[in-house]
């Protein structure tokens, strides 16, 4: 199923409709009502599900068809759906930013969060505002983790779909590894919704800005589009991830070269809806994030970072021309259409393509804007270094007991291998580990 097709999943609830592969599907009973549970497979509603042991994963792992579970990946990211459609027909983007979140919750300071578990699934985690609307990704991959059962986990299909979606734009990402061991909760995500309130305590081992997002506010520190101020955010939060510079560049614009932002309507108005946490209520009655904007709340109609447009003419192709119109280009803040600072090239030309603030602060770094005009100049540099980052933030991160014994990558190395070129770790003047 779709990422929104799974909103699709919303059918038993709100009564939506379409979500089958045929209208054959929509007259079987039996097979719609499955699709209906599909949400609540990625996002169930007793915030709990069950994981194999260890030894169980392990057996099952062993026998995985690496190649088998790529190609399915690959065809379930172009089957669009009608209760959630995807953007151009084409779940990737979806799939990446699902990949991005949950890998991108992990903070090196104390080594908490991060893909291992597949938590995204359970509080805290899956009610904090950047994660809107994941749970109809989560929805989409079900039918993949029914097929193969206990040897894909859950943690494996966020990155999978991610990894995916990259390869497919034409990005050269050199591994893809299976092993990450699924939890039944998100009990050693917690910590990471602990509000930040200890006076001169604040640097360690807070990751994100602000509790609920990944790692910046995208319109700026304090929702201020202040760019300067902005590259601080940026530096303290990757830092807190354990990424370099070089490679915190890399992975701005490696994650914004494909797909948009969806804040179609003024948020204030038609927000995204209900997370989780409030609509597995009684009044809530199993909403999850059920949008108005347009009448429908989906398609061209989503809200939900509340940001609009895409970032490059071609948000489907892997390219670096995220950095050549960045520096290229003059950009002008103004509000758009969800209420948000956001930025617009000047004087009306390119008028499809945006900026957030968050992007914007890469030219107001010295060291960023550097590592921005060397991406913009080479894109065999930009290449290299975002597939680093890419193994960095989604596998070197995982922790070696969250990894299976028999853990596998398609290249024929171990996920606790380096990648080739990569030096893991790296310290720092500051004492922050790196990946370089």
């Amino acid at each position: 199923m779709t990422a929104k097709a799974l909103g699709a999943a919303f059918a038993l609830a709100i009564g939506l409709h379409g979500c089958g592969s045929s209208s054959k599907d929509d007259d079987d009973k039996e097979e719609k009502s499955a699709m209906c549970d599909f949400i609540y497979m990625g996002t169930p509603k007793d915030d709990t599900q069950a994981a194999p042991s260890l030894d169980a994963y392990a057996t099952a792992l062993k026998d995985l068809d690496m190649d088998a579970v790529k190609k399915d990946m690959a065809a379930l990211l172009k089957d669009s759906k009608s209760c959630w459609p995807a953007d151009w027909d084409n779940y990737g983007p979806f799939m990446l930013r699902l990949a991005w979140h949950a890998a991108g919750s992990y903070r090196h300071t104390d080594k908490l969060g991060g893909p291992g578990g597949g938590r995204m699934r359970f509080e805290p985690e899956r009610s904090w505002p950047d994660n809107t609307n994941l749970d109809k990704a989560r929805a989409l991959l079900y039918p993949l983790k029914k097929k193969y059962g206990d040897a894909l986990s859950w943690g494996d299909l966020f990155i999978l779909g991610g990894t995916t979606a990259l390869r497919e734009s034409g990005a050269p990402i050199t591994r893809m590894c299976y092993g990450r061991v699924d939890e039944k909760d998100g009990s050693k995500s917690i910590k990471l919704n602990d509000p930040c309130t200890e006076q001169g305590k604040c640097q360690d081992p807070w990751g994100a800005t602000t509790v609920g997002l990944i790692y910046v506010n995208p319109e700026g520190p304090m929702g201020q589009p202040d760019p300067v101020g902005s590259a601080a955010d940026i530096r303290r939060a990757f830092g807190a991830m354990g990424h370099s510079d070089e490679n915190t560049v890399a992975l701005i614009g490696g994650g914004h070269a494909l797909g948009k932002s969806h804040g179609a309507c003024n948020a204030a108005d038609f927000p995204p809806g209900l997370s989780p946490k409030d609509a597995f209520t009684e009044d809530g009655k199993n909403q999850i994030y059920m949008g108005t904007c347009g009448g429908d709340g989906k398609g061209l109609n989503t809200v939900t970072s509340g940001f609009e447009g895409a970032w490059t003419k071609n948000p489907l192709k892997w390219d670096n021309d995220f950095f050549k119109d960045l520096l290229g280009k003059t950009w002008e803040k103004h509000i758009g259409p969800g209420g948000h600072n956001q930025w617009r090239v000047q004087g009306g030309d390119d008028a499809n393509l945006m900026r957030l603030t968050s992007d914007i602060a890469l030219l107001n770094d010295p060291d960023y804007k550097t590592i921005v005009q060397r991406f913009a100049d080479d894109i065999t540099d930009f290449n290299k270094v975002f597939d680093i980052a890419w193994n960095g933030l989604t596998t070197s991160v995982v922790a070696a007991p969250q990894w299976s014994t028999e853990g596998k990558c398609d290249d024929g190395s171990k996920p606790t291998e380096e990648l080739s070129g990569q030096s893991i770790p790296v310290q720092r003047g500051d004492d922050v580990t790196t990946f370089v």
